[in-house]
């Protein structure tokens, strides 16, 4: 399926991908506008760190783009559902200045106003169908307890594979790892019996 996103702007992305100094200073990273509306609205410009970009990839690439951008409202409502059993009640940042996080609309007033996706990832060799398999690092206020680096999702279109600390941004690689013991969630046990990770 193709998902699309702006010509103009992905010419603009590749002209700055390909010059010799891209990702070294911030003049020459790219930069990905989103903007998701619904009862958890927000926006963020994320930096893209797209992985194994070589010529012959760039439909590859675009065509993750606009998946990403087209579904950032599910992507982003995913992971306030996957973050809430950790940093809810009985986990992390159960008590903060804010009161206890108990709902989604805790959770979402605890995003960092100022990009909260600050990175967007695209793994372009690890291709899942019709896109790569991509991630994000967003992060949570300070005061909520969160990993002070933010937190990484890793998807496969919309279904999420795996999540943790955003450290070193590495979930995109090695979310199957066995060391992660079948979970899918760094914070948490392993899965129920009988379920696999993919």
């Amino acid at each position: 399926m193709i998902y699309p996103y702006d010509e103009a702007a992905f010419q603009k992305h590749l002209a700055i991908m390909r010059h010799e100094k891209y990702e070294q200073f911030e003049k020459y990273r790219v930069r990905i506008k989103l903007k998701w509306d619904g009862p958890y609205s927000g926006r963020s410009k994320a930096i893209l760190c797209a992985i194994g970009f070589q010529e012959g990839r760039e439909e590859l690439l675009k065509n993750t783009l606009g998946f990403v951008t087209g579904h950032i409202r599910t992507l982003y409502e995913t992971s306030l559902e996957a973050m809430l059993p950790v940093f809810g009640p009985a986990g992390v940042g159960s008590e903060t200045e804010h009161g206890v996080v108990k709902t989604l609309a805790d959770l979402h007033k605890a995003r960092s106003e100022q990009d909260f996706i600050r990175t967007i990832q695209i793994n372009l060799n690890d291709v899942k169908d019709d896109i790569a398999v991509f991630s994000f690092i967003s992060q949570l206020e300070y005061e909520y307890e969160a990993p002070e680096d933010g937190c990484e999702f890793v998807f496969d279109h919309d279904r999420l594979l795996f999540w943790g600390d955003g450290n070193t941004g590495d979930h995109i690689f090695d979310y199957a790892d066995k060391f992660w013991n079948g979970s899918r969630c760094e914070f948490t046990g392993p899965l129920p019996a009988g379920e696999e990770p993919t």
